[in-house]
């Protein structure tokens, strides 16, 4: 350490000191230094000096001291220890740490960020009666589903199980999520909490390896309570409600520990799916027959397009926008599929409708039916407006 740094360090040791080191530093022994006066000087100023290396030693000693033992305090605050798990292990102990409002960990939830997925398909409850999912019967709202990217690759599988009643205990929500590894990697991101009055409060997260798996669990009671995982093919989330219990949480953790899902089985989507998607991933969707309403001052609020197998390979074969102008709101649908009594309805190609036929269609409901070649219908349904706003609508596509 260079004698400048030092007393930096250790704030202000004389000037005199440093000198002597200098001096010290440059000359071998006292017998360099030719006059005796000097070599007197020199001496008594060495002393003095020997005793401030000693001092000064101590004093370094005292500062790595301190410094060590913050930097220990810190390893250890930086990096919590993560428990073992055994079969006698409770629930509760899961979540461990969600006690302890007090305690700070650097230790995050394990939160999921992923983008917006392209491709929303649908999954039946056949996946309870082959044993993929758990059978829970007292949970009657469900939501299945896996999702996909827009080049086609598994995005994430989701199953939801709900249960509401007349009064609040009865809620629940019990929720499974997971997704490859490769594409959605875990985040050590921080929680972010606040209490009532706005007040950030400190994370609360409980790390617990089980078979050489690190689980981390996030939750309290009344809180919603998570249990979250990753292994070599994909990372995996179980979620509980803020009224379900730790036992119920863990025990539906559990159940998907013992029975863990294959994401190879959803990597491909199926030949006869019907597609939810959007008209962002699939803009030549249904192309010239869906008519250019923000020419006409329209915000589009949502386009959301169907596709499905047809002769083969994949096809639009229903779309929906859903579009606003002030007070004035319109929805625009394309179906490939339309009923007889629909087919009935409709009142002629774009070309052949007037304002007149228009203006007496919708003086008998909502919306009109509208013919194309492909052959598909279209229908467009006035929710706010009239029939002029609808009138203007078909011309654009005359």
């Amino acid at each position: 350490m260079k004698a400048e740094r030092l007393t930096d360090a250790l704030n202000g040791i004389s000037s005199d000191y440093i000198l002597d080191a200098e001096i010290f530093t440059k000359s071998k022994d006292l017998e360099d230094i030719s006059d005796a006066a000097d070599r007197s000087a020199v001496s008594r100023r060495l002393k003095n000096m020997t005793f401030f290396r000693y001092t000064a030693v101590a004093a370094c000693l005292c500062l790595i001291a301190v410094i060590a033992t913050g930097a220990l305090w810190i390893s250890r605050k930086s990096s919590p220890s993560v428990q073992q798990w055994t079969s006698s292990m409770t629930a509760k102990e899961y979540f461990s740490n969600s006690r302890k409002k007090g305690q700070r960990s650097d230790l995050s939830a394990a939160s999921i960020i992923m983008p917006p997925f392209a491709i929303l398909l649908p999954l039946d409850g056949s996946l309870e009666n082959t044993g993929v999912i758990p059978v829970i019967a007292d949970h009657p709202e469900r939501d299945f589903a896996v999702m996909y990217n827009g080049d086609g690759s598994l995005y994430k599988i989701s199953f939801r199980w709900g249960r509401r009643g007349e009064g609040i205990e009865e809620y629940s929500d019990l929720i499974f999520r997971a997704a490859p590894k490769e594409i959605h990697e875990i985040s050590d991101t921080v929680t972010v909490r606040t209490d009532p009055a706005g007040n950030e409060l400190p994370p609360y997260v409980t790390a617990t390896e089980r078979n050489g798996i690190t689980i981390f669990a996030e939750g309290a009671e009344n809180e919603n309570k998570t249990l979250t995982w990753q292994t070599d093919e994909g990372w995996f989330r179980v979620q509980g409600s803020f009224m379900d219990s730790y036992e119920d949480v863990v025990a539906f953790f559990d159940w998907f520990w013992e029975h863990p899902i294959n994401l190879s089985d959803y990597a491909v989507i199926p030949a006869d799916s019907m597609i939810r998607s959007t008209r962002a991933d699939h803009p030549d969707a249904f192309s010239g027959l869906i008519p250019d309403l923000a020419s006409l001052g329209y915000t589009t609020v949502s386009e959301n397009v169907n596709l499905a197998t047809v002769d083969g390979r994949m096809q639009p074969v229903w779309f929906e926008g859903i579009y606003s102008r002030g007070e004035t709101r319109i929805r625009w649908t394309i179906n490939t599929g339309a009923d007889a009594d629909a087919w009935a309805e409709n009142i002629g190609r774009p070309s052949e409708i007037t304002e007149e036929k228009l203006t007496r269609a919708l003086s008998a409901g909502d919306h009109v039916n509208i013919f194309f070649d492909m052959p598909c219908m279209a229908t467009l349904t006035v929710e706010s407006g009239s029939a002029a706003d609808a009138m203007e609508i078909v011309r654009s596509m005359q």
